[in-house]
């Protein structure tokens, strides 16, 4: 008992430390890999790509392979490019870009942890802290299952 409430409080206070780090970023540049599993589908869809955050609210979020396809979220608005093909919304007036929009901020401004519809539990690899954050909320359920965000160890940044 005293070894598992010694690894709460640890883990709780690796959580705080990644939290504290996020929200003192003001803009990021990063590249990423996306790995999809899909429950009918036998192997993993893997892509990559860009991606760009600047605080308070726009963010850039662009797979460049195996397809080109791009969110711009600068504000509530939001301009999907796929391909040759550009889309606008409002974040404000369509509920399910508003929702994804707000989960993708609240990734990169350390708020993620504070949101009701998904449950964070930290996991220690080699080099990374890896939260996962599984979504509790049954509506979101239909999009995302869980999020999987990798930490230094050195820094806790993204």
């Amino acid at each position: 008992m005293l070894i598992s409430l010694f690894a709460w409080s640890q883990n709780s206070d690796i959580l705080q430390q990644i939290k504290s780090q996020a929200q003192k970023i003001n803009s990021i540049e990063a590249g990423f890999v996306q790995t999809k599993n899909i429950s009918f589908i036998d192997e993993q869809l893997i892509s990559g790509g860009k991606f760009w955050f600047s605080r308070p609210d726009k963010m850039r979020w662009e797979y460049q392979t195996p397809f080109f396809y791009s969110i711009i979220i600068d504000g509530d608005n939001i301009t999907v490019i796929d391909d040759k093909k550009e889309s606008r919304f409002d974040a404000a007036s369509n509920a399910m870009f508003g929702q994804i929009k707000q989960v993708i901020m609240n990734m990169v401004n350390g708020k993620m942890f504070d949101d009701p519809d998904y449950h964070a539990t930290l996991k220690e690899e080699t080099n990374y802290f890896v939260v996962n954050f599984e979504t509790v909320n049954q509506a979101m359920k239909a999009y995302i299952l869980s999020i999987d965000l990798y930490f230094t160890k050195s820094g806790y940044l993204m």
